[in-house]
C-alpha cells in the first residue's frame, strides 16, 4: 500500500449540527501510481478500489462514490481494478459520466469531507 495523502469522509449531514454522519471512507493513496480506496464503515460491502486520472482526480472520488455509494451511476464498463480510469474510458465517455454524475449527486443529501495532507495529489 502507498502512502495515504488525503482522505475522504462521506455520509449525511446531522440533522442538529454542521457534523458528518459518515457511512464510507475513502483513501488516496500514492507512491508509484494513485489509488481511490472506497471502505464501507459498516464493514457489509466490499472495499472497492480505482486508478483515478491525474487532472480529475476529484471528479473520480465523486464518480466512485455516485457509482458504490449511492449506486446511481452504472458505467457500461467495470471501473475496480481494471486499469487506469484512462484505460478504461475515452475522455469523451469519463466527461460524459462525470456529468451524470453531477446530475446524480445534486439532489441527495450527500455530504463529503476532504481532508488533504501536504505534497499530495
Amino acid at each position: 500500500m502507498g502512502t495515504v495523502t488525503a482522505t475522504i469522509f462521506v455520509g449525511t449531514a446531522h440533522t442538529f449540527h454542521g457534523g458528518i454522519i459518515p457511512t464510507h471512507l475513502i483513501l488516496l493513496t500514492e507512491n508509484d501510481r494513485p489509488a481511490l480506496i472506497l471502505k464501507s464503515l459498516d464493514e457489509k460491502e466490499e472495499e472497492k478500489i480505482i486508478i483515478p486520472t491525474l487532472e480529475n482526480a476529484a471528479d473520480d472520488v465523486f464518480l466512485m462514490i455516485a457509482v458504490y455509494v449511492l449506486k446511481k451511476i452504472k458505467p457500461n464498463k467495470e471501473i475496480d481494478r481494471k486499469g487506469t480510469l484512462y484505460e478504461v474510458f475515452t475522455d469523451k465517455e469519463r466527461l460524459d459520466l462525470y456529468k451524470q454524475v453531477k446530475k446524480a449527486i445534486k439532489d441527495t443529501d450527500l455530504k463529503v469531507v476532504f481532508n488533504i495532507l501536504s505534497d499530495g495529489s
